[in-house]
């Protein structure tokens, strides 16, 4: 009898040193999820953000505007807009598969005084996203497992965690919502510099342009000599009139000063 008393004590113990190293487990497991990290054996596709800066030179700023709208797609917009008597500045977003026709059709049309053309490769930030939205699946779908069978106080935290991985994965899929758009639409950056004098030549363009400018300054100097000088006009027509009625005054009171000191000295 007092061995199988004791036999039934071992097997207790037995039991609830495996039941608590099932505990164990089932934590110590449920944390290491938290850093999972998928690796894919396939080479990420390239996912580069194009950007162009480009000068031109044109004899109407105005028509041009009409211009560079036809030469845009329909689902191409600006982002940006300014024109500035002579000169303009837009920034546009052009779809990146029709980037370079769109370049082509510029260089054709106009004259380039400046080009450049700067790519930016993304693929391992995206890839990075891409790989922690995944590993936020497997997680969330293990947490879901474990949910089914967990105790109240467990559900809890895995609840908790469910949320923190969820709000997680939207921030990452927004983040590449941004991404898939910068690199799907090309910024596309054009300075518009107009002038009468129109060449392939850039030394030449910025010559005629220099003259422009020059002529330019000297009517806007004259406009401004002239607006200055119909301000003063009215004051000086005041103070002349009243100068001068000043000083008729003084000459005939002087006058008559001198006429009567030569009257005294006859008699």
């Amino acid at each position: 009898m007092r061995k199988m008393m004791v036999m039934m004590v071992f097997v207790l113990l037995f039991g609830l040193m495996g039941c608590s190293q099932r505990d164990v487990e089932y934590d110590g497991g449920y944390e290491e999820e938290q850093d999972v990290t998928v690796l894919l054996s396939d080479v990420p596709t390239r996912k580069i953000i194009y950007q162009v800066r480009t000068t031109l030179q044109v004899t109407n700023v105005n028509s041009f505007n009409d211009e560079l709208q036809d030469l845009m797609a329909a689902d191409e917009w600006m982002d940006r807009q300014q024109i500035n008597g002579s000169n303009a500045y837009y920034e546009l977003r052009i779809r990146t598969d029709r980037l370079d026709t769109f370049i082509d059709e510029l260089k054709d049309r106009y004259a380039i005084n400046h080009f450049e053309k700067e790519g930016t490769d993304v693929s391992l930030q995206y890839q990075d996203k891409t790989n922690r939205i995944t590993a936020i699946d497997l997680q969330l779908e293990r947490l879901l497992t474990l949910y089914e069978s967990a105790s109240l106080s467990d559900m809890i935290t895995i609840n908790r965690q469910i949320s923190e991985l969820e709000v997680e994965k939207q921030k990452l899929n927004g983040e590449l919502l941004v991404y898939d758009s910068l690199i799907d639409y090309s910024l596309v950056i054009v300075t518009v510099y107009g002038s009468t004098v129109v060449t392939k030549s850039p030394f030449i363009n910025r010559l005629g342009r220099a003259f422009e400018s020059g002529w330019t300054g000297l009517v806007s100097f004259l406009d401004g000599l002239m607006i200055l000088i119909a301000t003063i006009l009215p004051f000086g027509v005041i103070f002349g009139l009243t100068g001068g009625s000043v000083v008729l005054y003084i000459k005939h009171k002087n006058k008559k000063y001198d006429l009567k000191k030569k009257l005294e000295s006859k008699e």
